[in-house]
């Protein structure tokens, strides 16, 4: 998630909504509202950027988030009637972003992205998230594939400000750096 001006209170909305729906039990019915706003924003950037726009009115905004009140349970609907009430509307995105990743840390869960020369079949994808879990006993891994022909061949594994580099381009650029050292 790209840092912004929203990072800190989208974080503190999506704690204390975590927290809430923790304790009533419905976790699950939430986060999948949460999935499905992040689709919806990851599918149409205009809506996020309406969101994030100074000179839409309050009206127009709540206009664009009543469709999704109408739909959602009671917990999010609560939370985009705050949102609103509060002009705080800008932030969901990177809220729903924020709650997700907390939901997942809770259950011990870490994204990674795992950047190959070509494209990694599930299977394979399925054995790395499995060799990085065992250096990590007790999480998950959910990887994310890109591909970046530059590493002629291999992979880099990016999860937060860690990197694993396995890439047959890291490989030579060590040996460059030994040869002519």
């Amino acid at each position: 998630m790209a840092r912004s001006r929203y990072t800190k209170a989208a974080a503190i909305y999506a704690r204390t909504l975590l927290e809430l729906v923790r304790e009533k039990g419905e976790v699950g019915t939430v986060t999948g509202e949460m999935q499905a706003l992040t689709q919806i924003f990851a599918t149409n950037p205009a809506l996020r950027k309406a969101f994030e726009n100074p000179v839409l009115s309050a009206d127009k905004k709540a206009t664009l988030v009543t469709p999704l009140v109408a739909r959602a349970s009671n917990w999010t609907a609560r939370l985009l009637n705050l949102l609103l009430t509060k002009r705080r509307v800008a932030v969901l995105p990177e809220l729903a972003e924020a709650y997700l990743r907390l939901e997942e840390e809770s259950r011990n869960v870490l994204r990674a992205k795992v950047i190959s020369a070509k494209t990694m079949s599930a299977d394979q994808l399925a054995a790395l998230a499995k060799n990085l879990a065992v250096r990590r006993p007790g999480k998950t891994y959910l990887l994310e594939n890109k591909v970046d022909e530059k590493l002629i061949a291999g992979f880099r594994v990016e999860e937060g400000d860690h990197i694993l580099d396995s890439s047959f381009r890291y490989k030579l650029d060590m040996l460059k750096q030994k040869l002519t050292a």
